[in-house]
């Protein structure tokens, strides 16, 4: 593909707003979901967690061009996604509190983002909804110098200066219904297609998307200590689609594997593990490690300079913030009896 990834991109610029796919995307995507659907903030209760993922998509892509000395040369210009969750729940709020930051790289864009957000929970008789609302600003950077025409004299590629930036602000919106085995949510972001806080307000604008996401766990009747989680999460900017399934196997609520499948795009092989899950020590049974690799199914995967594949990794850490509540001594009935938010 060499250039053409990025000249593509740089080419919808002219005399015309740039809309383009600005969220990342990761294949162990349900530890990632407080940055999809804020509604899904909080949904431990009493805890303050702490979720780091990081991927390194289509590795050993290079765009390969010819310097002005005739030699053959070759940039690795493989996507780079880096994404910090902090999540807590509030009772007194009656809902959970969220900041994701997200560090993207594409090509030779250079993207950082935060969001902040609230969800409030409504408990209702199977479950509990989330209902959240969330602010985001990106800073999107773009090192034009890097960029080389395929002809010389290009009027698209001359209009930038070797350094372009564009500091945007948008709202997210987001639903996530939570019942005993199963889970659902809708969600939308950059909803306003953002407020252009500084740089040309004529490129790289951003656009809506949509995310429908679920998943269901099944307990083996014949041996309760294995556990099954199908997942998938549609996502869309209402020009395109892409959809994610896994179906994951977890043992014991400790370790867990599956697959995966990104329609059109990758095969996915994930493993993680609660180590000490079943630890006495409150400070260490809440950590979470998971590894995923993908198998590029696209023609990014084949031939010289093109993805090999992608990997991730994922940390969490949870702990219990607050005590958990005893009842001692008499009282009336309506005392004791407490809503869980």
């Amino acid at each position: 593909m060499k250039r053409s990834i990025i000249v593509l991109l740089v080419s919808l610029m002219s005399g015309c707003a740039l809309y383009a796919q600005q969220d990342a995307q990761f294949a162990l995507f349900p530890w990632a979901m407080p940055y999809y659907n804020v509604g899904a903030v909080g949904e431990q209760n009493n805890t303050l967690c702490f979720t780091g993922l990081f991927r390194q998509q289509y590795t050993g892509f290079k765009d390969t061009y010819i310097d002005e000395a005739g030699n053959t040369k070759s940039d690795n210009t493989s996507p780079q996604e880096l994404l910090f969750n902090i999540e807590t729940y509030l009772k007194k709020l009656h809902g959970g509190l969220g900041v994701s930051i997200i560090k993207d790289k594409i090509g030779y864009y250079n993207n950082v983002g935060v969001k902040i957000g609230y969800s409030y929970k409504l408990r209702i008789p199977t479950g509990s909804l989330g209902i959240g609302l969330q602010v985001g600003f990106l800073n999107q950077k773009l090192d034009a110098s890097k960029l080389r025409p395929l002809q010389n004299g290009d009027q698209i590629l001359t209009n930038f200066s070797d350094k372009e930036s564009w500091l945007d602000m948008d709202v997210n919106f987001g639903l996530y219904y939570k019942g005993e085995h199963w889970y659902a949510g809708l969600s939308g972001t950059q909803l306003i297609e953002n407020v252009r806080l500084s740089g040309d307000k004529n490129v790289l604008q951003m656009t809506r998307h949509m995310y429908i996401h679920g998943g269901y766990t099944w307990t083996i009747p014949q041996d309760p200590s294995w556990e099954l989680e199908p997942q998938t999460l549609i996502k869309t900017d209402f020009s395109t689609a892409q959809w994610d399934l896994i179906l994951m196997a977890r043992y014991n609520k400790i370790l867990w594997m599956g697959l995966s499948y990104r329609i059109q795009d990758a095969v996915s092989v994930l493993f993680g593990a609660r180590p000490f899950y079943n630890s006495s020590n409150n400070y260490l049974k809440g950590i979470d490690l998971g590894l995923a690799y993908s198998f590029t199914t696209s023609k990014l995967g084949y031939s010289k300079n093109r993805s090999y594949g992608d990997f991730e990794i994922m940390l969490r850490y949870c702990f219990d913030i607050f005590k958990t509540e005893t009842f001692e001594g008499y009282g009336s009935t309506r005392s004791i009896y407490k809503n869980q938010y």
